[in-house]
């Protein structure tokens, strides 16, 4: 199982080294899709080099992950290279958890399957004319499956029998809302999300918290019936979200929400230099609403976003030994 999870892993850093190009979703992966689908996104990584921060991410992905450069080696798999595109989606019902992650790339098949621990291998069956790979778990069973040598699509078992069910028929989304979402942010958009179901749904009933403003908060929160939002990477990144509340005059207070906490960021930041660079970050921003629609833009410049990334990633050093210490 551990091998066949770490391969399911491996396939998401894909998703952060993102093209600097448009593309439409590949329709081979959309028809694996459950029809009955409420979340969905997606991320193109062919061009990943073209864009400023996909290279930077190249060169600082996996330079010290012995696992995962231990996978490479085994497999001959690199999912920094090795993957064109990725679709995720999900039902988005915490009654019955599911999901599954569709890969379109170079999947060297036989290797994979050799290199498959001995002891405790997963079971690997022909499934609907595709490769499948799973492994019982006492909870929820996961398996990944192969279509060809091009296309993987990892998940709950239920779900990737499921898929591989469909790849021999034409499906389509139930929700036309969500087909046309996802068309339109899949043409214009480098890296998207969609989300047609409400925050309420989503979140555990039981959070109540004793705290009256942030029950305040929670609740506007859970009137959000709807989400979406979009990334362009180039020299500059562009940020576009949106949130669709229940009424006009929750929009407005959402808005006024997010426009305290950028204010409380900014306040914050002189006492701690990450969160200096977040809120370099955020003033870029900008929050409007539009009906029950609240929407969110920004344009953040790479070099930016790269600082950042540094400054997160640099080793911490403790207060007392940057005053130095008397003895």
């Amino acid at each position: 199982m551990r091998h066949l999870t770490h391969f399911a892993r491996t396939l998401i850093p894909g998703a952060l080294l993102l093209s600097a190009s448009a593309f439409a979703a590949d329709p081979q992966l959309l028809n694996l899709v459950m029809p009955d689908a409420k979340i969905m996104a997606g991320a193109n990584v062919t061009a990943a080099k073209i864009s400023p921060l996909g290279q930077y991410l190249l060169l600082q992905m996996g330079a010290n992950d012995k696992g995962l450069q231990d996978f490479v080696a085994k497999t001959g798999f690199d999912p920094r290279q090795d993957v064109t595109e990725l679709l995720a989606a999900s039902t988005g019902d915490p009654a019955a958890p599911s999901g599954l992650l569709l890969a379109r790339g170079n999947f060297n098949v036989d290797k994979l399957l050799a290199a498959l621990p001995a002891d405790h291998k997963p079971q690997v069956q022909t499934y609907a004319g595709a490769t499948l790979i799973s492994s019982p778990d006492t909870k929820m069973a996961h398996g990944v499956g192969f279509i060809g040598t091009s296309i993987a699509v990892a998940g709950d078992l239920v779900s990737v029998k499921a898929a591989l069910d469909r790849a021999s028929g034409a499906n389509s989304l139930r929700s036309t809302a969500l087909a046309v979402r996802v068309n339109e942010l899949s043409a214009t958009e480098d890296a998207w999300t969609v989300s047609l179901a409400s925050m309420a749904s989503l979140m555990p009933g039981a959070i109540a918290p004793k705290d009256p403003s942030i029950n305040q908060t929670l609740s506007l929160v859970k009137n959000i019936q709807g989400s979406s939002g979009g990334v362009k990477f180039g020299a500059n990144i562009e940020v576009t979200g949106q949130a669709v509340a229940d009424t006009a005059d929750n929009a407005k207070a959402l808005a006024d929400v997010i426009r305290m906490v950028v204010g409380l960021v900014s306040m914050s930041s002189a006492q701690n230099p990450e969160v200096g660079a977040v809120a370099q970050l955020l003033q870029t921003m900008q929050i409007k609403t539009d009906g029950a629609a609240v929407n969110i833009t920004a344009i953040i410049p790479e070099a930016q976003v790269e600082a950042l990334i540094k400054l997160a990633s640099a080793p911490k050093v403790a207060p007392a030994a940057r005053r130095g210490t008397r003895l």
